[in-house]
């Protein structure tokens, strides 16, 4: 008997601390990620160019602890400048005002290690001389892990596809490693 409520006792005091995982990745978070992207366009009718490039991301998110090891984050990422999709003739061809509305639900391995998952929303215009918008849908892994109580660093993969549009299509892999700050 002494040992089920020296066990219940152990278990009270410990669920607190499983909780407080999640509660390390809960709320605003603000970060800048080095990104790496590979970036193709498949033509129909004419042969696939693709390019190599790397910028850096900006990313706002909100994460909300769901239980003791389970996060749920909602965020928006930009990536600036331009990502070199090929050349065509002689005009590269680019990406640029890339937009993503993220839903990232995420498992807190320890109180500061987050893995997660991502599916996203994303818009973006091509250029190759003349801008088309497109949208699509990406998802992603990654890894986050807390420095500090505030301050973290993330690895993340992406895998992005745009929609068809004027019978080319879209698609990059996203490499990122980069740091943030958590209010």
């Amino acid at each position: 008997m002494k040992k089920i409520a020296l066990a219940l006792a152990c278990t009270a005091l410990a669920t607190p601390l499983v909780f407080a995982q999640a509660k390390n990745f809960e709320g605003l978070s603000l970060s800048a990620s080095l990104a790496n992207a590979k970036s193709t366009i498949d033509t129909t009718g004419a042969a696939s160019i693709d390019g190599t490039s790397t910028g850096l991301d900006l990313n706002a998110q909100y994460n909300w602890a769901l239980g003791q090891e389970f996060v749920l984050g909602v965020g928006v990422n930009m990536g600036t400048g331009s990502n070199k999709a090929g050349t065509s003739g002689t005009t590269d061809v680019v990406t640029k005002n890339r937009y993503a509305l993220e839903f990232t639900p995420g498992f807190a391995v320890s109180k500061d290690v987050l893995i997660y998952g991502k599916i996203a929303s994303l818009s973006a215009t091509v250029d190759s001389g003349t801008n088309t918008d497109v949208s699509g849908i990406g998802y992603g892994l990654g890894v986050r892990g807390m420095v500090d109580k505030n301050t973290f660093w993330q690895v993340g993969y992406d895998s992005n596809k745009y929609d068809e549009k004027n019978s080319s299509t879209l698609k990059s892999t996203v490499f990122s490693l980069g740091i943030g700050y958590k209010f």
